[in-house]
């Protein structure tokens, strides 16, 4: 097997066991341990709050090691931390606070799995291979978004939440087989390469926050995740709890996402072809984000459908997103600079999760959970204008090749 269908069936594994465990933590939370609203929202916080404590340093150190063994330790590492659930659980001692703490520790190597990731994708195939690798790695991500909700609520229902982490233990461990077993050569930096942390993190930094194309980019995707996670957060309570939706119809009501995301990815690449991706990053976002407004109408009967046509249209549309401007990232950004561009990225971006989840929580329990989907719907819906407000709105194509500290000026 390939280099490239090993590190697609390490992600898929990946991404199957990280969506199962996206449904199984707050049912768990909330069926099992009959959490409140703000305990669901911390649960989910916890979850990547470590993109914000060491999101940053995580891409210098990254830098200075190779990759895939990175890869392969944070996947033992997230299989032995999420079996401990059971454990507990057996034994009786299983509690909000349990959840919490592995939800932390899985955030830490989610932190470090997902920057080498990233990082290590332009060593597997060469620059001018990046999108079509992308698109292909997005289409195993979003078919595992399929298969792991439905799954995941199929196990729920089957096996309780406690077991079917269970499952997601071991397709973390899996996937750190299939990463062991690539064999291409990584050369590990050489010392006097290797930046220290605290100048490595401002380069990082600076590079994103001065590049003209770059921050327009990171901070839609900052305003996007965050009000979106305020909204998806308080969706699974809404859904779960307020609705009464059972674990079954709720994993496939989430599976809509996903499933408009596996549909994208079969002409995602030559979309953006078509397109431009300027034009693809902009009118993706524009188009997509604000069908989240619908997911706030959901009831019982026929209008619960309303979750899935938003999730579903929302899934296609990052996909279009993302492959568009990761593929943009990697070309642009040198290779010795990647870990850290790629870590500052994730920092606000997915540092933005952990604020929304809360945010969320304590708006729910003010507004309840339905108030709480639909400010968090009104915001991703308007993240789209970074994009329009800046040299992007002009472009048709985003250019390659720009300097690492220097801000781009567009023509």
């Amino acid at each position: 097997m390939g280099a490239l269908r090993l590190l697609l069936a390490a992600q898929a594994l990946s991404q199957l066991g990280f969506r199962l465990l996206g449904l199984a933590m707050p049912i768990l939370a909330t069926t099992t341990l009959h959490a409140s609203a703000f305990e669901v929202s911390a649960v989910a916080a916890c979850q990547t709050v470590a993109f914000l404590a060491i999101g940053l340093p995580a891409g210098v150190w990254v830098d200075r090691m190779r990759k895939r063994p990175v890869m392969v330790v944070s996947d033992l590492g997230r299989a032995v931390a999420l079996g401990s659930i059971p454990v507990a659980w057996g034994l009786g001692t299983l509690d909000v606070l349990h959840l919490c703490v592995v939800s932390l520790v899985t955030g830490v190597l989610t932190v470090f799995f997902d920057v080498a990731a990233q990082s290590y994708l332009p060593h597997v195939v060469g620059g001018d291979r990046l999108l079509t690798a992308n698109a292909r790695l997005t289409g195993v991500e979003e078919v595992a978004g399929v298969v792991g909700p439905s799954a995941g609520g199929l196990l729920i229902q089957l096996v309780t939440a406690p077991l079917a982490i269970v499952a997601t233990a071991f397709g973390y461990a899996w996937s750190a087989l299939f990463v062991a077993l690539i064999r291409r050569p990584e050369p590990l930096p050489p010392r006097k390469d290797r930046p220290r942390l605290v100048r490595g993190v401002a380069e990082g930094v600076r590079l994103v926050t001065r590049h003209a194309l770059l921050r327009p980019i990171v901070l839609c995707s900052t305003t996007m995740t965050f009000f979106w996670s305020m909204s998806y957060a308080m969706l699974l309570v809404l859904l779960a709890r307020d609705l009464g939706v059972p674990a079954t119809t709720v994993g496939l009501l989430l599976t809509a996402g996903s499933l408009g995301g596996v549909l994208a990815t079969l002409v995602v690449r030559r979309l953006i072809e078509a397109l431009g991706d300027a034009t693809a990053v902009k009118y993706s976002v524009a188009c997509g984000a604000p069908l989240t407004l619908l997911a706030a109408l959901a009831q019982p009967g026929w209008r619960l459908a309303l979750v899935s046509v938003s999730l579903f249209g929302l899934g296609a549309a990052l996909v279009v997103y993302n492959v568009a401007q990761v593929s943009f990232r990697q070309r642009a950004v040198p290779p010795d600079f990647l870990g850290r561009v790629n870590a500052t990225v994730r920092f606000f971006a997915w540092g933005a999760r952990p604020i929304g989840s809360l945010c969320g929580g304590v708006l729910a329990e003010v507004f309840g959970a339905r108030g709480a989907v639909l400010t968090g719907a009104v915001g991703t819906s308007l993240a789209f204008l970074w994009l329009f407000l800046s040299p992007l709105r002009r472009m048709r194509t985003l250019p390659t090749g720009t300097p690492p500290v220097e801000p781009l000026v567009a023509s």
